[in-house]
Formats: structure tokens, sequence, C-alpha cells
């Protein structure tokens, strides 16, 4: 129990869920912090996998031809899973509450003409373990890397649209240099792949991650640093 004092007393918590669902009671809390998470998506974009469209294919024709459907539908997700994640937390949060949310954004605020890097870099080694006999191509065709990282202009439509807070300030912190540094190395590259990505991977394909490291490590050996023009965006919002 908490003490009786004049002093302000600041509680903190973190509670185990998703974050696209209710994790608080209504109207229970002050300020809300999402760090470098909601570029993850919920799931795979629905009408991807609904329609069984690879989001990357082996062959380089056909994943020109669906591009732009892939990056539609991912942007699509990226929309309703952010507007969910908005509407939710407005309920729990108290009347002028504040919420200070970062993400990784691209640079650039036309459409997207590329995957993320992270996508991409997953995908291209998933490929050579394909071609490898490693995985099923079935299997390769069916996996989906939930990750999109819209511009801040997308962002910031979404915010204004869903109408439950006000954009008090947002600024994007461009933080190649220092990625740079800490993906210098194959080892450095690889830990980082399997923080982000071994429990999708291991749990769509199985135990294939001793193959996975070592054509991770190829890959870098032929590409180098693998970072694309991705930057991260710091927004402070307000209950409206």
């Amino acid at each position: 129990m908490l003490r009786q004092s004049n002093e302000h007393v600041v509680v903190t918590g973190i509670t185990p869920g998703s974050f696209y669902e209710r994790l608080y009671t209504s109207d229970s809390l002050h300020l809300v912090c999402s760090s470098n998470s909601l570029h993850w998506l919920s799931k795979a974009p629905e009408d991807l996998f609904r329609n069984l469209i690879p989001a990357y294919d082996m062959d380089k024709d056909a994943r020109r031809q669906r591009h732009r459907l892939v990056l539609e539908a991912y942007a699509k997700q990226f929309r309703k899973d952010f507007t969910n994640f908005l509407k939710l937390r407005a309920k729990e949060l108290v009347s002028k509450g504040r919420m200070v949310v970062s993400l990784v954004v691209r640079r650039s605020d036309v459409t997207a003409t590329k995957f993320s890097y992270l996508s991409r870099t997953i995908s291209q080694i998933l490929s050579v373990m394909v071609s490898e006999g490693v995985i099923d191509k079935e299997k390769f065709d069916s996996f989906y890397v939930p990750v999109y990282e819209p511009s801040s202009k997308e962002v910031r439509e979404t915010i204004e649209e869903e109408g439950s807070f006000s954009i008090k300030e947002m600024q994007v912190h461009d933080p190649t240099t220092d990625m740079n540094n800490a993906l210098s190395t194959p080892s450095k590259f690889v830990n980082l792949l399997r923080a982000l990505c071994e429990p999708i991977l291991v749990q769509h394909f199985g135990d294939v991650m001793y193959e996975f490291v070592s054509a991770a490590e190829r890959h870098w050996s032929l590409e180098g640093n693998l970072l694309g023009p991705y930057a991260m965006l710091a927004i402070s919002l307000a209950k409206a």
C-alpha cells in the first residue's frame, strides 16, 4: 500500500501482453511510453495472407510485379494496427494524459520503394536457405516478417484521423552512425537478427537457427553493412 504523503508519488508498471490489446483499466494512466515497438505489426498483412501472396518472391520478375501490392498491404496493416493502439491507449489514459512514442520510420515521405531493411535482409537469407534445401519453398512463401517502416507523414495522418490525441511535438533522429558501429562485424549483425527474429523464425520454420546463422554470416561477408535508409521518430502526444 502507498503511504499517506503530501508529496507526489510516482508508480510505474510494466504489464505483459500485446500492446494491440487492452492492458490497463479505463482512466488509470497518466503517462504511457512506447519505445521502439510500433513498427512491429500485430500479424502478417491480412490481404497477403488471405490471398496466399508471398511478401518476398524468389523470382525477381514476380517480385517486381507484386511489389506495390505487397507494400500497400503492409501499409494498410500498419494503419489498422496503429489506429487500434491509439484507441486503446486513449481509453486507459486519464483526461489530458500524455503519451510518448518512438518507432522506426522511413526518411522519405514518398511511397516506399523497398521493403524495410530488416524484412529484405531476412528474406534474402531465407531464400538462400531455400536454394540450399534447408527450408521448404512453400514454407518460405507463407512467411511474412511483421515489420513496416512508415513515413512520418503516415504516422501524423493516422494520429490525426484517429482523433484521440493531439500532437505536441515530433522529432526525427538519424541513428545511422551508431548503428553502423553496432553492426560492424558478422557476429554483431547476426546477434541483432537473432534478438529480433529468432522466436518467429523458429515458430514458422522449426529448429533452423544454426543454418540461419551460417547463411546470415555469409550474407554479411558479401553485402557488408545492410542498414537501410531509416530513422527514429519520437512523438509527444496529449489525450484530446
